[in-house]
Order: C-alpha cells, then structure tokens, then sequence
C-alpha cells in the first residue's frame, strides 16, 4: 500500500492542473450566458439552489437512480464551475481562502460521489464489486448509462483534486479511468467529444501510464476537436494544462490558448455556457503564464 501511495503521490503535481476537466454543461441558453456574464454572484446562487433541491430530492426519493444521478450531476457541475473555479484563482492571492474553498469543494464531491455511486449500485448489483475491483465482471452498461458513468467519473476527479493529495482519494484515481473507459466503449463521440476530453489530462496522470502517454493524449485531443467540430474550448485547455505545462513547452501553450480563444463561444448554443468559462479560464491562464513556466 506504501508503494501505491507513493507512485500517486509522484503524480499529484500533474493533477494539479486537472481543472475544467469536465464539460461544465451547466445551462446552455443565452440568458444564463447572460446572467453569468453580468451578474455571476447570483448566477452562482442559483445554482447553488438547484445543487441543494436536488439533495432534498435524494434524501425524499433515496432509492431512485435518476434523482441520485440529477444531485451528483449539479453538485458536481457547481463544484467545477464555481468552487473549485474560484479556489483556483484565489491561491495565488489569498491562500487562507483558497484552502477553505478547496474544503468545501471536497465536501460537495465526496458526496457527488455517493449519489453516484449509489444511482449505479440501484441499477447493476455489481456495481460496488467492479469499481473498487473486488470484481473484474464488469455491468453490462448501456448507451442510456453514459451520464451516470461520466458524472460519477466527474465527481471521482473533482474529489481527488479537491483532496489535495490525500492518499485516501488518491488510490481512487484508477475508478476515474474505468468510469471514462466504460464510457468511451459505449459511445466515445458522447456529449461533442466529452468523453475524449475528459481523456486527454486523464492520460497524464493515470497510476499506469503508457509509455506513449504524451501521444495518446494528443491522438484524444485531436478526437475530442473533431466530434466537437472545433466548437469546444475545451480540448485546447486541456491539453495546454496537461501535456504542454508537463513538458515545459511554453510555445505550445500560448498558441492553444489563442486558438481556443479564436473559437466563437456562440457557434454552438448547446456548449455556449462551457465556452464562456473556459473562455475566462484561457485568459486567466495566460494571464499567470509564469506561475507554469520557469
């Protein structure tokens, strides 16, 4: 077990940079576009309320797999795109609050995690054995499962990162990877490329790295572009935090991030919202372009 631990440990510095992992399918029409834009702290209650209604709907319904799904999908969507987003930026500030941002983000996952996990374990009997490997038979998933595995393996990152490398969290890295596999054996153009994107920092910091880990990223990154087509920011910040920060190629993350922001965030009313804050996150990222480059 020391072993183990300390072979994630190694690669908790790659992990750092796993933010926006997932699509952070939020909302997509314009007025909520609108409403992040101009107003975010009440953009952030709102769904705040949503995370929070949907929790009650649990604690009311707890055996009903779409109810568990919905509240692990808002926590795990308002985790990504307000807490973990916020905790981001205020480390370099203000690191007190940036901690406690991180504290309350776990929180939230750690409990995206137990909705999904359970809308799972209603639905196949053998779920629980195969994610913690207790049995290698796998459920026989299908195309209608593709949300559970996706948001359970959103939840799964969003704990792990949030951890801060705690060894408790970082053993589960590899039910992030069986939770992403399963689901790309489904459907691997889900959700405009999803899936693949989720792959690409994946790949970076999985327990077992392949040795070609930096190409397969990229052959994921040009998969995750092409069933998005070239709509989705989100392929191009993956790949400048994962691959182009891991390999020190400063160049390279510079043009991505330029070419993201070339994207017209309005092409694709379905991803609008998601382009709109990874917009912000590549200006960000370039903003504090030394923080990653020495």
């Amino acid at each position: 077990m020391n072993c183990i631990i300390k072979i994630f440990k190694t690669r908790f510095q790659l992990f750092v940079n796993f933010t926006l992992l997932f699509s952070l399918t939020l909302i997509s029409c314009s007025p909520s576009l609108t409403v992040l834009k101009f107003n975010p702290d009440f953009a952030e209650s709102t769904y705040k309320y949503f995370a929070e209604k949907s929790e009650k709907s649990v604690i009311k319904y707890p055996d009903d797999h779409n109810k568990l799904l919905n509240a692990c999908e808002t926590l795990t969507k308002y985790s990504f795109g307000f807490t973990m987003e916020e905790a981001n930026r205020e480390v370099m500030i203000d690191y007190k609050k940036s901690q406690s941002l991180y504290n309350e983000a776990h929180r939230n996952f750690v409990k995206a995690v137990d909705y999904c996990g359970r809308a799972l374990d209603v639905k196949y009997d053998n779920y629980k054995d195969w994610i913690d490997d207790s049995n290698n038979e796998s459920p026989i998933f299908t195309y209608l499962d593709l949300p559970y595995l996706y948001w359970s393996a959103g939840a799964y990152g969003g704990a792990i990162k949030s951890s801060k490398g705690d060894p408790e969290w970082l053993i589960k890295l590899p039910r992030l990877g069986k939770l992403l596999e399963a689901g790309i054996s489904l459907d691997p153009g889900w959700n405009k490329g999803a899936l693949y994107s989720a792959m690409i920092s994946y790949t970076m910091i999985r327990h077992d790295p392949p040795v070609n880990k930096e190409i397969m990223a990229r052959d994921f990154f040009t998969k995750a572009v092409k069933a998005s087509n070239d709509l989705d920011l989100g392929p191009y910040i993956a790949l400048a935090e994962s691959v182009s920060i891991t390999t020190q190629n400063k160049n390279e993350f510079t043009n991505l991030l330029y070419k993201a922001l070339n994207i017209d965030i309005n092409a694709n009313p379905d991803i609008r919202l998601n382009n709109y804050i990874n917009r912000k996150r590549a200006i960000w990222l370039l903003d504090n372009i030394d923080e990653y480059f020495y």
